[in-house]
């Protein structure tokens, strides 16, 4: 993409999102999710922000959630002697639910463990724990939390399911699933506990017509993913520097590309070792962080290393409060997907990116969900998946243009203070729950 290419911003809005925010329609509210804070990637953060907002706003939420785990497959440390059941975060009483956690990164794995949440929601209904409440909102990746929300629903109140991932599309997308008759059960569950709720939210509508031809034909609304434009927000571009010792002076690094993220299937790591494989060839002075934790990534190392990828460095996820310096330290951020999966979920992580103002490059097929953001935004560069030249080519444009990197920068910062700032996209969400609860 050149600059001369680059259009104006569209004068558009999110959808019925640009009044002031509205009071809370409930002053009580139960949310149900698997993902829940000190967990630092994934669902998480926006449950721990839709909570204290919630919070904020005077309405009493209390959050079901289980011991924090994700992207790794073992209780966090300082909660594996968790035994008080409950603690308040920011405002928020949080009760959680000891379930199992998937040990394999296998769709079984996965039902079995959300299966289990169910279970020991259900167990703390029947023993007064988990109260019903006049608002219940619940968060799928898993359908099987929002079954459980239509369980703990006041008999006159409100239940909204908010749709993340489409689980059924993103395992026969990731070849999770063998079956076919699985597959089916799958889409059957999520079409009979979807059309048993009273609001459907998702990210897109690219996800909401995906629902639609699951046979889903409760009310949905898009509500995109928010970010906290004031907490993130951009800081002057690195300075590049020689990172080698002085003695033995190491090629100066024109560029940091930073991937941070998940070490999972539907992110498609291996896109981009590739292109760091083709990188190497044509240049040695750029540097790539992978910054993450997750399952793939003892065979993500070993990769590297197989392929003798010099500038390729592994690290770990930075705290909460390093995220916006943590995000600044990419030059350029790269943000792969495996195609099959992209119609089913949409990466959050790129309205974190765009708020620090700083560009990325992405896989995206033409018409799917990133390739209409890029359209509508102008702030990043989309390449087809798995075509390891087109991404590298890319990648080095933005390397040796730092005025381009500087206008997408410029471009995605604009873009989600106009569309996806906290208290413009929650303001909608609380309108919206009004409109319902006038039903």
């Amino acid at each position: 993409m050149e600059r001369e290419a680059l259009r104006d911003l569209p004068p558009e809005g999110a959808r019925g999102m640009d009044l002031p925010p509205s009071s809370i329609p409930s002053p009580q509210a139960a949310l149900l999710t698997r993902a829940y804070s000190p967990e630092l990637i994934g669902s998480a953060p926006q449950c721990a922000d839709l909570a204290e907002w919630l919070t904020q706003k005077g309405c009493e939420t209390t959050v079901f959630t289980g011991l924090p785990y994700y992207p790794g497959n073992e209780v966090f440390t300082q909660y594996r002697d968790f035994k008080g059941g409950h603690e308040v975060m920011n405002g928020v009483r949080v009760e959680r639910l000891r379930a199992m956690i998937p040990r394999k990164g296998s769709a079984k794995a996965r039902i079995l463990a959300e299966a289990s949440f169910l279970l020991a929601g259900l167990w703390a209904r029947a023993s007064g724990r988990l109260k019903p409440k006049p608002l219940v909102i619940s968060l799928c990746p898993s359908i099987l939390t929002v079954a459980l929300g239509c369980l703990v629903r006041q008999r006159d109140g409100r239940h909204v399911a908010i749709i993340h991932d489409i689980q059924s599309g993103m395992a026969k997308g990731l070849n999770m699933v063998s079956s076919g008759g699985l597959v089916k059960a799958m889409r059957w569950c999520e079409r009979t506990v979807l059309n048993r709720v009273d609001l459907i939210v998702v990210l897109t509508e690219h996800m909401a017509e995906q629902l639609r031809d699951l046979g889903v034909t409760q009310d949905i609304e898009v509500v995109p993913i928010w970010v906290d434009t004031d907490r993130l927000y951009p800081e002057p571009p690195r300075v590049p520097a020689n990172d080698g010792p002085a003695i033995i002076p190491a090629p100066k690094i024109a560029a940091r590309l930073l991937y941070s993220g998940n070490f999972g299937l539907k992110q498609g790591l291996g896109q981009v070792l590739s292109m760091a494989e083709e990188l190497q060839r044509r240049t040695d002075d750029v540097e790539i962080i992978l910054r993450g934790s997750g399952a793939m990534r003892p065979a993500l190392e070993e990769e590297i290393a197989a392929r003798a990828l010099r500038r390729v460095r592994v690290t770990g996820l930075l705290p909460p409060d390093q995220l916006r310096q943590g995000l600044s330290e990419g030059d350029i951020h790269l943000v792969p997907q495996e195609p099959d999966a992209a119609a089913f979920a949409i990466p959050s992580k790129i309205f974190n990116i765009m708020a620090v103002g700083r560009p990325f490059v992405t896989t995206a097929k033409p018409h799917s969900p990133l390739w209409h953001l890029q359209q509508r935004s102008g702030a990043f560069v989309c390449v087809p998946p798995h075509d390891t030249e087109a991404f590298t080519d890319a990648v080095l444009r933005l390397v040796r243009d730092a005025p381009l990197r500087r206008e997408l920068g410029a471009r995605g910062r604009r873009f989600v203070e106009q569309h996806y700032s906290r208290s413009h996209v929650l303001g909608g969400l609380v309108r919206r729950l009004d409109a319902l609860y006038a039903k």
